[in-house]
This record gives C-alpha cells, structure tokens and sequence, in this order.
C-alpha cells in the first residue's frame, strides 16, 4: 500500500460526477476506518479521479448516492474497491538501496550466524508489497546470498497488501519494460524472463516476468496492518514495512508496527522507509541501522 498522488494523465480531466465536500468527508473517514489511509477530504480532485470510474459503472449520479451504496448489502465489497481505488502503489526494484545494500553484507551474515536458513526457513516479508517489487528485490538478494554459502540456505518471501488488485500483479509477477528501473542488465539476465517478440510488438510493449526460482518461493495474501496479522502470516526474520506509515495517524503507526512485531521473530529485523519519521516506537525494539530496527 502506498500514499495518493494524482498522475499527470488524470490531470488532463476533469472529474465526470459531481462531489461535494461533505461527501469527501465522509469517505475519507471510511478510507481511514478501513485501511488507516489518511486523505485531506478538501482534495475532492484526487478523490473523485479515483472513484468516478467506479461510480460511473454503478450507474449513479452522485456521491451522494455512492455513499447510500456503501451502506447497501453490496456495501462491504464496495467499500475494498473504495480502498484499492484510493491507495496508489509506488514502488521500484531496489528502492531506497540502501537497505538492500544492508540486508546483503549485514543483516543475513547476522542472521545466518543465529541458525536462520538452517535451524528454520529464513522468511523476507514485505508488509506493504504493492505489485510485488520490493520483495522480488529482497528475494534477489537472498538467492545471490544463497549461493554464496556452502549448503545453501532454506529462505522463502512473503508478500501482503490490502489490495486484492495489487496482489494479483505482484503474484503473476509480469512486468512492463518501464517498470524495470533499478535492475541491472546482469540481473535481468538472471531473473527475468521475457517475453518473444513478435511482428506486432515493439521493445517497449514486451514484457518481463519474475523467473520461476524466485516465484517458486514466494507467497502472497490480503492482510490489513491495522488488523490482526499473527496467525496469517508466517514468522518473519526481516520485515519491510516502508514508506507506508507516514500515511497513518501516529497512534496507528504505533498499532501496526505493534501488530507486524507479532509476526517478526525475536532477533529479527525491521526495516521502516527513510520518510517514516516516527517520534517513537514500541517497547522492545533496538536501533541496528538507518531506519533498521532489530527485535529484542
């Protein structure tokens, strides 16, 4: 999951219904029970570009009627297409690298010496996986190291988003050439594969998809940060939970960093985005890096 932007493309439109400040009020205030999402509801503009489409297929005039939908037995399943409608997904491969750069020469030498990869599965969980990038990036990373360690390692990735939509992009893993940045050619080489090509298309239409030794190992499911997660997802030893809170309120910052340590094994690690600036965190967590947290 990841924060609102309005795309340059929208702005060449203008919304097709009618929105009225109190209606963006109040599905903003959905929008935050739901997902803890937090939308200025005078930003009518970025909300309609996302919904109109949506209420247009309805057949309704207004938000106002939207809103009566929301309240309807079809209500519940609207209300996730309102929530996928609103939360965009920005990601890359090997965004902030930093972290990347960490895992590879710190923090799998830290927790291979402590038996992961060999007493239990070493588990990379991406808590806000959006389309999948930053977990095939984390898996690279694992395999690369993998391969380095006499024996091999037992690893596996974790993926979960509150956007059905989103995770079925991230679970088939096909990728546009646009949507590569941040891979070197030698790592395309190694896992990707590419599409052939053919009379009717051109380099830029081809597409790429995530190589079966990463697929393979890789799972994906629907999960809610503000809800609860123990149970759903397996015992991390590194979670990605970045670039995603600066979007909650502090007190639900708190609540889902808490809910996520749930899930993240004792000596494991957390790694937050660089524009997470958090005033404080839970108890039991110890600084071990730039925006590296380490479960105590």
């Amino acid at each position: 999951m990841r924060g609102p932007s309005v795309a340059y493309a929208d702005m060449l439109t203008q919304p097709a219904v009618p929105m009225s400040t109190a209606a963006a009020r109040e599905l903003v205030t959905i929008l935050k029970a739901e997902a803890g999402i937090r939308i200025d509801p005078s930003n009518t503009q970025f909300i309609s570009y996302r919904l109109d489409r949506r209420v247009t297929a309805l057949g309704l005039d207004d938000y106002d009627q939207y809103l009566l939908h929301l309240q309807s037995p079809e209500g519940p399943a609207e209300i996730q297409r309102l929530v996928e409608s609103l939360a965009t997904h920005t990601t890359s491969f090997f965004r902030e690298k930093a972290h990347f750069d960490w895992l590879d020469t710190v923090g799998l030498p830290k927790l291979i010496e402590a038996g992961a990869g060999r007493a239990h599965p070493l588990v990379v969980w991406s808590a806000a996986c959006s389309s999948g990038l930053e977990l095939w990036s984390a898996g690279i990373v694992l395999d690369r190291y993998s391969h380095k360690v006499q024996g091999g390692l037992r690893w596996g990735l974790v993926g979960t988003d509150i956007s059905a939509a989103i995770l079925r992009k991230a679970r088939l893993g096909i990728y546009s050439s646009s949507e590569l940045s941040g891979l070197s050619f030698d790592l395309r080489s190694d896992y990707l594969l590419r599409s052939k090509p053919g009379a009717r298309i051109s380099p830029k239409q081809r597409v790429y998809r995530i190589a079966p030794a990463l697929r393979n190992r890789a799972h994906f499911s629907s999960a809610n940060l503000l809800g609860k997660l123990e149970g759903q997802v397996p015992l991390a030893d590194v979670v990605f939970l970045r670039n995603v809170l600066i979007y909650f309120t502090a007190e639900d910052r708190i609540r889902a960093i808490r809910n996520v340590m749930q899930c993240l094994r004792p000596g494991g690690y957390l790694l937050l985005g660089h524009s997470d600036n958090l005033r404080s965190l839970p108890e039991g967590l110890t600084p071990a890096g730039t925006a590296v947290f380490r479960k105590d």
